[in-house]
């Protein structure tokens, strides 16, 4: 079975007597980032934002990136550059992160629930070509099929540094703590569309104008962005850990009579087997000191109303592994040892 690469931060933020389901990997860089922002006394939006704006549109491809303070923001941001507030129609997966049906309310739309394909992405032929607009997941790292509509918001919160965020008019992403790359707190908007970003960066901060219109506190500070300009950095030795533990769990798991996930076009943000007894599983594991967890708290559908039969069933079938940069050799052994033990 082959190892991982020689890669291990100094210090990460997980508890050391269990397998953390999810961990935010940090080291010496990020502490001298911060610092120099501290020590400079700038620590509101300024210089670092800016570039850290640049460095991360470059790295997926895009012209201009926008900084906000959280991922959900971004959503809300986007949703309304492209004008969709009360009575519009807004099609997105079920089975996603609540923060898309938060955004969409918050513009006063109206979320149009759509249900999963085989991979747990949302099923593009089901989005209606009449919706106001669309919200495209890559759930899980999956790269996701985007639907032939004019106005698609790509969603890259769990794909970021794969071969996604270049698809729709505008893309957007999440630094949360255990995303792919953190900021501790904090979101992206990218697009090509200049008047675009001119749009959004005007709505994000509502201080120092000329004219009024209701705007948001939206930015990111210099501080976040300084941690972010590191993570950047490493990023592409993190996706590289997180393809060498999943084809680590991959080769291991071959066999067992659970489905694995397609490792095609995928970054690995999660881990995800299905089974029918996932919450024997699930049990199973936290018992032998490894969490793991549902990967999908609830669709959205549960909330809010409908029927979404492969989002329910996946609700009811999946569960996520521990898989981040920082998991040792020992740990990852651990994990698929408890797993085969489930099995034994």
């Amino acid at each position: 079975m082959s190892s991982i690469p020689e890669f291990m931060p100094a210090f990460v933020s997980r508890q050391p007597t269990r397998i953390s389901h999810s961990a935010t990997t940090l080291g010496p860089e990020e502490s001298a980032a911060a610092a120099r922002v501290i020590e400079s006394g700038l620590v509101s939006q300024g210089v670092e934002v800016e570039a850290f704006e640049n460095e991360c549109a470059a790295f997926i491809g895009r012209r201009y990136g926008i900084a906000v303070n959280s991922g959900t923001a971004a959503l809300q941001l986007a949703l309304q550059v492209l004008d969709v507030g009360p009575g519009a129609r807004v099609a997105q997966p079920s089975y996603a992160c609540a923060a898309l049906i938060t955004a969409t309310h918050q513009r006063g739309a109206e979320p149009l629930l759509c249900d999963t394909a085989q991979d747990f992405n949302v099923d593009a032929e089901c989005i209606p070509s009449d919706c106001d607009a669309a919200i495209t997941v890559h759930l899980f790292g999956k790269t996701a099929a985007l639907p032939a509509h004019p106005r698609v918001i790509e969603d890259i919160a769990q794909s970021f540094g794969g071969r996604t965020g270049c698809g729709g008019v505008v893309s957007i992403t999440s630094f949360y703590a255990t995303k792919l790359m953190t900021t501790g707190e904090g979101g992206m908007l990218f697009t090509d569309d200049e008047a675009f970003a001119d749009e959004a960066r005007d709505l994000r901060d509502y201080d120092n104008r000329d004219e009024y219109r209701p705007r948001h506190a939206f930015k990111m500070t210099d501080i976040q962005a300084a941690i972010g300009r590191a993570q950047l950095e490493t990023l592409p030795e993190f996706l590289v850990q997180r393809q060498s533990i999943a084809a680590q769990y991959h080769e291991a798991f071959e066999g067992l009579p659970f489905e694995l996930p397609n490792q095609d076009d995928h970054v690995f943000f999660r881990y995800v087997v299905a089974l029918d007894r996932r919450d024997a599983l699930e049990t199973h594991l936290q018992r032998s000191g490894v969490d793991a967890k549902r990967p999908v708290y609830r669709p959205a559908h549960h909330y809010i109303g409908g029927e979404c039969p492969q989002a329910d069933r996946a609700h009811r079938r999946n569960v996520s592994l521990p898989i981040y940069p920082a998991l040792g050799n020992s740990e990852i052994e651990c994990v698929i040892e408890a797993v085969h033990r489930f099995f034994g």
